[in-house]
């Protein structure tokens, strides 16, 4: 008796468990949050804010000798703010592309005087001159560097006087980068898989879209002869065991969209059906709700409101890219939906610790394609 009664007890657990799985699949999200010029002058409000801002400041490269001690913003006089310099290499992104979107923004004139004395040949020239020093050949390498070459392509591809002036004065420092992407490449025995910032997938993505907009052969065979050879074969990549608990990038979802841009839509969809669990499992679970996030303000705990972001403008392009399966692209809209909506609202509970980066985060996932 006792027996029994224990064994109906495991099978309704199981039941239950089944029941709340299909729940989380089946429950609806808002509407993806859509970017009107109130949105846009919120966001970029925070990249204005921070990329003058000198402190507080985490330094990424290693002093060589006593030349270098001295104030971070006088060897990179352009990109010195938001806490870090990839931070504020991607406020100036934010800044450009929300002036293209919304010419006649309120703070438009504040935007433009920025990038007029960021962007200047002067400060560029500092920039690239001190990635010329054998020891910061590997400073922001390569999230950093993936975030530069788009800020070039969203300045090379704007119809505007200034736009174009600025992308001179960033084109040795792009085609510079671009050299060391390849160089790396090339000396590279497999990928970097974190959900942070090292994590090779998502810069390739980045770097393809700078491609795609202005051009650059040599790059774009290293990355898709690099992508083809390490991700071509992978298969049942372990997304229930995301998130670690500072990520802001899903490792799984990072390669799944890299190669969305590299295969046909043939090649994708078979490739996608070995490498990504079938909605249905319980390994998807893990991707389905926004991660919790206890502490916003911690800057590193504070990751996971990227995450959020991350994982749905990857959703929405993985969706974009399925073909017939339409319970499967709606499941994938609605998850997206869902997370672009949980990170717009806790965003400005972060303090500065989010708030110096995860307005481009938003600003990328409410523009995706655009």
């Amino acid at each position: 008796m006792k027996n029994n009664i224990f064994y109906f007890f495991l099978f309704t657990l199981s039941i239950l468990s089944c029941k709340n799985h299909d729940d989380k699949l089946i429950n609806k999200t808002e509407e993806m949050p859509s970017l009107d010029i109130t949105m846009a002058e919120k966001l970029v409000k925070l990249s204005l804010d921070c990329v003058n801002k000198k402190y507080p400041y985490k330094i990424g490269y290693r002093f060589q000798n006593e030349k270098w001690v001295k104030p971070h913003y006088e060897i990179t006089p352009s990109f010195y703010g938001c806490w870090d310099w990839h931070s504020a290499v991607h406020g100036h992104w934010t800044m450009v592309k929300i002036l293209k979107m919304f010419p006649d923004i309120s703070l438009k004139n504040e935007i433009r005087l920025k990038l007029k004395n960021n962007l200047s040949k002067e400060n560029l020239e500092k920039e690239y001159s001190f990635f010329q020093n054998e020891f910061a050949k590997g400073f922001e390498r390569t999230y950093g560097w993936a975030w530069l070459l788009k800020l070039y392509s969203e300045l090379k591809s704007w119809d505007d006087e200034d736009g174009i002036k600025w992308a001179k004065n960033l084109k040795p420092l792009v085609d510079l980068l671009s050299i060391r992407t390849q160089s790396f490449l090339e000396n590279l025995s497999s990928p970097l898989r974190p959900g942070t910032h090292a994590n090779s997938a998502f810069s390739f993505s980045l770097m393809l879209d700078y491609i795609n907009e202005v051009g650059d052969e040599k790059l774009k065979n290293k990355i898709n002869e690099f992508s083809l050879k390490y991700f071509l074969n992978d298969i049942d990549c372990p997304v229930d065991y995301e998130p670690s608990g500072t990520d802001f990038l899903s490792p799984c979802l990072a390669e799944a969209e890299t190669m969305s841009k590299i295969l046909n839509n043939k090649e994708f969809n078979n490739w996608l059906k070995k490498f990504l669990p079938k909605p249905e499992s319980k390994k998807f679970s893990s991707i389905v709700n926004p991660p919790i996030v206890l502490d916003p303000k911690d800057p590193g705990i504070g990751h996971l409101i990227g995450l959020m972001f991350h994982r749905a403008w990857t959703l929405n392009k993985i969706a974009a890219s399925i073909d017939g399966d339409k319970e499967k692209k709606n499941l994938y809209k609605d998850i997206a939906s869902k997370h672009a909506k949980k990170g717009y609202d806790i965003m400005f509970d972060s303090g500065y610790g989010g708030e110096h980066w995860l307005a481009t985060f938003a600003v990328y996932c409410l523009t995706y394609d655009n």
